[in-house]
């Protein structure tokens, strides 16, 4: 089966592009188009930029409901599992002090664009706006694991959501299954029992005498989705009758329209992941989440 996908294509890779609208220090919003290969050059070769500015801005104190765990190597760390369950929790609603990442749950993405081709299901460009993603909070790790090789700490974490909502505004061009398709409007989705492993490297910085931990890649594969309901609106100029028929057409083939899409999909986990990650450890210092550096 021949498979072509991307938002643009990278040498033959599938690649997502994302952009986030954020207001700082009273400007007008500013809009951030991320590739993934730039996140990543960003990341690994900006330490001078991310001196500068950690020095200036970054988490005081630590809340009582962060306790600090070790990175000694282990196949199960039960003690990193609940750090990250907590952080969710806690913060759900944004990182007190930390501008331009906003809430955790729900989770939102300024823009995303998709474009993805796998004859004969599939060939579509979709732009999207206005993610909002509901049940991060509800996040359960039911495993996490450390490895520390060449400078690098590897965390690795088997991550549950029971429950996850997404809602936002679609414009979409193409075929999908027998559908001729060239339509706009709202997009919601739900997924039942979504798994998805997510494996991220990371290595520290020091930076005024403090170390923060900076993040050099994340990797997420999805394992495991119980259920998914879809449901555009719009989709044939307001006809309800072809509406109502094209959505139950998806909803009977969600798992051949998950399975050309999963590619897609995990590279824009990574992407997202990849930023926010990387925002709130440049704003914590590692003392306050990992014992080796208190």
């Amino acid at each position: 089966m021949q498979i072509c996908q991307s938002v643009r294509v990278i040498a033959n890779a599938p690649s997502v592009q994302v952009a986030d609208k954020q207001t700082v220090h009273g400007e007008q919003p500013t809009e951030v188009v991320a590739m993934t290969f730039a996140l990543r050059f960003l990341v690994i070769s900006s330490p001078l930029w991310f001196a500068v500015v950690q020095a200036q801005n970054y988490l005081q104190e630590p809340p009582a409901f962060l306790k600090p765990c070790h990175l000694k190597d282990s196949q199960s760390n039960a003690c990193l599992s609940s750090l990250i369950e907590t952080i969710f929790q806690h913060w759900q609603n944004g990182v007190p002090g930390l501008r331009g990442v906003g809430s955790l749950d729900p989770f939102r993405v300024g823009k995303l664009r998709i474009a993805q081709r796998v004859p004969p299901n599939l060939d579509v460009q979709v732009a999207l706006r206005n993610m909002t993603t509901y049940g991060l909070s509800q996040a359960k790790i039911l495993n996490s694991t450390t490895l520390f090789k060449s400078g690098h700490y590897s965390l690795g974490f088997h991550v549950q959501l029971s429950k996850t909502k997404i809602k936002c505004d679609y414009k979409l061009r193409g075929h999908v299954l027998l559908l001729n398709l060239n339509s706009a409007g709202i997009l919601n989705t739900e997924l039942d029992n979504l798994e998805f492993y997510l494996a991220l490297k990371m290595k520290p910085l020091l930076v005024d005498g403090l170390n923060f931990m900076n993040i050099t890649d994340i990797k997420t594969d999805i394992a495991r989705i119980d259920k998914i309901r879809i449901n555009l609106t719009n989709l044939f100029g307001g006809n309800q009758e072809l509406e109502r028929s094209a959505n139950e057409l998806f909803n009977e083939n969600w798992r051949v329209l998950f399975d050309v899409l999963r590619p897609v999909l995990t590279q824009t986990f990574d992407t997202v992941l990849l930023d926010r990650f990387t925002k709130i450890f440049r704003f914590v210092p590692a003392k306050f989440l990992f014992q080796e550096f208190a």
